[in-house]
């Protein structure tokens, strides 16, 4: 099936109140609405919208037009990407839904989003720091090659609120062994299809989600012209969070279409991760690497000649956090290669316990702040 860009209305069928959204993939963003509805602690941290969904009993995901429990989901119409925020302001204009006036306070009379900064051009740009958050962005799911073209991010700056229906560009930066600087790769946008503003633990925050658009090979920047320039002063060496670049000529670089592709699109994400990984040269940063086969995952190293003890890379240790099971899965087809495998040492993270339990005969070595500080 095809995705749908248009223009959609939410109506709470108890109250009559009601949202109208835009996105690029319109059963892509009802997905996003209404995720884990049912695992969620605390309503007071989302938005308007999903805190209606909570007080008024749905639970569900939903992804088609249809009525769910007391709310009904329909498309309103069709467009290209390039005029949905236009149609969605002449249908928030008609028909004036109650949810969107609520989701950027505190003016109570306030309708969102706002027409003033429409014709504006923008080029935002946001810094992904690999060295400090070790893992690179959406590589849960490029690994698992899921289909995940939703993106989210938080901010407390208030130029956020111009920014729905324009684009953020995310640039990563990593250091790698050898290089007396950081690379610098353009990684991806994201189209912006809701702002919101969010009570998180970091306190009043806005948030924006919208659809993923990934560079087809991500670009080195470093020997562009006039990126240290760029780097330095446009984004203040990358110190200052997102920034506005649409008056340095860099941005050229950034805005130019023709390099993104959109996240869903992308038929084998482990071999686009393959491709990219193949311009670093430090390969201790590497997940992947080309076999007579194809594609490979290349996430441990063996500290021994016998094939007995294994170490697993320090980025991997990132993503067990977030889904065990998957490393699990990854080490049984390990074993079956290398039967031999008695040892392995993780980096320390909340997840350690599960492979223990997994492999009760495998001696699991933590290690932790540069030593080794225990195992089972």
């Amino acid at each position: 099936m095809q995705p749908i860009c248009g223009i959609y209305k939410i109506t709470n069928l108890v109250n009559g109140k009601s949202y109208i959204g835009q996105s690029i993939n319109i059963s892509s963003r009802w997905k996003q609405h209404t995720q884990s509805l049912d695992k969620i602690k605390n309503p007071d941290e989302e938005n308007p919208l999903r805190r209606a969904f909570c007080k008024y009993g749905l639970t569900q995901q939903v992804s088609q037009p249809g009525v769910y429990g007391n709310f009904k989901f329909e498309i309103l119409l069709e467009c290209d990407r390039d005029s949905l925020t236009e149609h969605e302001y002449a249908k928030i204009d008609e028909l004036q839904p109650e949810y969107n006036r609520m989701m950027c306070p505190p003016s109570p009379d306030r309708m969102w989003p706002q027409k003033d900064n429409n014709n504006q051009k923008f080029c935002y740009v946001q810094y992904h720091n690999y060295d400090a958050l070790r893992y690179i962005p959406g590589e849960e799911s490029i690994l698992n090659n899921q289909a995940e073209d939703f993106s989210t991010t938080v901010s407390k700056k208030r130029d956020c609120l111009k920014l729905k229906g324009q684009k953020i560009y995310l640039i990563l930066g990593i250091k790698q062994d050898f290089h007396k600087r950081k690379d610098f790769f353009l990684w991806e946008y994201t189209q912006i299809e809701e702002v919101s503003l969010i009570e998180s633990m970091h306190g009043l925050e806005y948030s924006l989600e919208g659809t993923r658009f990934l560079c087809k090979n991500p670009i080195h920047l470093n020997n562009l012209p006039d990126f240290d320039h760029f780097a330095k002063h446009t984004m203040g060496s990358f110190a200052y969070g997102m920034q506005n670049a649409i008056n340095d000529p860099f941005s050229k670089y950034i805005l130019d279409e023709s390099n993104f592709i959109q996240c869903n699109n992308i038929e084998n994400k482990l071999e686009w991760l393959a491709n990219f990984e193949e311009q670093l040269e430090d390969k201790t940063l590497c997940l992947t690497k080309r076999t007579e086969n194809g594609i490979d995952f290349d996430w441990f190293r063996f500290c021994d000649d016998e094939q007995k003890s294994i170490i697993l890379k320090m980025r991997y240790s990132k993503i067990f956090t977030w889904d065990p099971y998957f490393i699990i899965n990854q080490f049984k087809t390990l074993r079956k290669k290398y039967p031999s495998i008695n040892r392995v040492t993780l980096f320390l993270n909340e997840s350690n316990l599960d492979f223990a339990k997994a492999f009760p005969n495998i001696t699991c070595a933590i290690r932790g702040c540069g030593r080794i500080v225990g195992h089972n």
